[in-house]
């Protein structure tokens, strides 16, 4: 996930200086008093500003969880049709299968030669969507992956999760508001925003991201 910050607020080192001069100031002219206080206001500052943030994170984390669980539902329907679809074609059905981890964080679907991945982990803290020109979203994400990471360690642990994204296929990003719509970027197309509504989110984003994958093909690897 991106490392890069926003200043929603300010930038900490400017600001951290700038504080240390006043607070300077301060203690010169009012005294130990003068500085606890403002020090006090500072502090209510920040903490207000990230418990804005952790309200909004927990918000989102709830929204995506809920719709990662319909994207485990629709997975084990979509499995079923595919199986249908390839019997009627005398094809294996031993190819077509879904997996889920223990704790539902994780899903695997597999289709013939094609192995995709879904996952929610990662939702550990704030992290906003950035949007050029407009305020950043804070949401949950849920990530589909080309292959599968269902024993990958990446997955549990997220500063390796740089690694992982070499492998993104597309992102599912879900506002804490349910009215809101939720976001999918497609890597192959640019990474635009679409956006649906959260009822429908969870097969959206599943269908359009199978349909990315089934829908092309492999080219012959030359040196």
């Amino acid at each position: 996930m991106s490392r890069r910050a926003f200043d929603s607020m300010y930038d900490s080192r400017q600001a951290f200086e700038a504080m240390a001069g006043e607070t300077a100031m301060v203690q010169r002219s009012l005294g130990d008093a003068g500085v606890t206080s403002a020090l006090e206001n500072r502090v209510s500052m920040m903490a207000s500003h990230m418990h804005k943030q952790l309200k909004e994170h927990e918000a989102a984390r709830v929204r995506t969880n809920w719709v990662f669980e319909e994207l485990l539902q629709d997975m084990t329907q979509l499995t079923g049709r595919f199986e249908n679809a390839f019997s009627a074609r005398n094809v294996d059905q031993w190819r077509v299968f879904h997996e889920i981890d223990p704790d539902r964080s994780v899903g695997i679907l597999n289709i013939l030669w094609h192995t995709l991945s879904f996952t929610v982990r990662g939702n550990t803290r704030p992290l906003a969507l950035e949007r050029p020109g407009r305020e950043p979203l804070f949401t949950g994400r849920i990530i589909a992956l080309h292959g599968n990471f269902r024993e990958s360690a990446t997955l549990a642990v997220p500063s390796l999760y740089p690694d992982v994204l070499q492998h993104e296929l597309a992102s599912l990003y879900v506002p804490g508001d349910p009215a809101a719509p939720a976001v999918i970027k497609i890597s192959h197309l640019g990474k635009e925003e679409h956006y649906c509504h959260q009822a429908d989110a969870a097969r959206t984003f599943l269908l359009k991201t199978v349909e990315v994958v089934c829908g092309g093909g492999f080219f012959h690897e030359t040196v």
